[in-house]
């Protein structure tokens, strides 16, 4: 059973209102259309104690569906997690819409598998979408951004245009050889590097910027960590 969702729908005329059934959630990892420097950021992880080796990249990760939230806060069980700027592709009745996204992470968990830690901590998303075909002519213009808000000091995070990550007929044909139908499906796409590397905060905000039609989406949450006396 699939879990219904409104969004809203920012076409270039107008808003309206559209109904997501979301049935399946795809992680995509090591998504960079360089894979030289795919593989370099794979040994960068094997300094830090992320030893999983695939055979083969992008790596997609299936999770549980129920983790994607539109929550303003999201609640975890370790300090060491940290958001993921990434766009969301969304499959519904042969459309294509994209949105906005955060794979927030348990890097201590990522140590030990990173399947796993793809389901520690709830997947945010943001309201709105746009129709990919009102984009997909200057994708590679459009911008992520985030920014991480530690011990109270807000800095930027990640800055960069997607035209680094994969694209999206490339990422929907990834999925689509292996889980087959992709209605109802979102698809996490994959992020940019982290500027000054990883950073455990208190609140993560970020952005898709479309600077050709001059509009943006943008979301934030706020980053709760569970108390728990043994």
């Amino acid at each position: 059973m699939g879990i219904k969702t409104n969004f809203n729908l920012q076409t270039k005329e107008r808003t309206e209102e559209l109904v997501f059934d979301l049935q399946y959630l795809y992680i995509i990892g090591f998504s960079g259309r360089d894979k030289e420097k795919v593989l370099e950021h794979v040994e960068e992880l094997k300094e830090i104690g992320v030893t999983e080796e695939f055979e083969r990249v992008p790596v997609i990760f299936p999770g549980a569906h129920t983790m994607v939230t539109k929550s303003d806060k999201i609640q975890v069980v370790e300090k060491e997690t940290s958001g993921e700027a990434e766009f969301a592709i969304m499959v519904q009745d042969d459309e294509i819409y994209i949105g906005l996204c955060s794979d927030h992470t348990d890097r201590a968990l990522e140590t030990v598998s990173i399947l796993k830690c793809k389901q520690a901590c709830p997947k945010p998303i943001a309201d709105t979408i746009w129709k990919y075909e009102d984009v997909k002519d200057h994708w590679d213009e459009l911008e992520l951004r985030a920014w991480t808000t530690v011990d109270g000091e807000e800095r930027l995070y990640q800055d960069g245009k997607v035209n680094t990550i994969l694209r999206v007929e490339d990422i929907i044909k990834e999925v689509k050889d292996k889980y087959g139908d992709l209605n109802g499906s979102i698809i996490y796409s994959g992020t940019i590097p982290a500027i000054g590397g990883l950073a455990f905060g208190q609140n993560f905000k970020y952005e898709l910027a479309d600077n050709v039609l001059g509009r943006k989406i943008t979301d934030e949450y706020d980053i709760e960590l569970l108390k728990y006396y043994k």
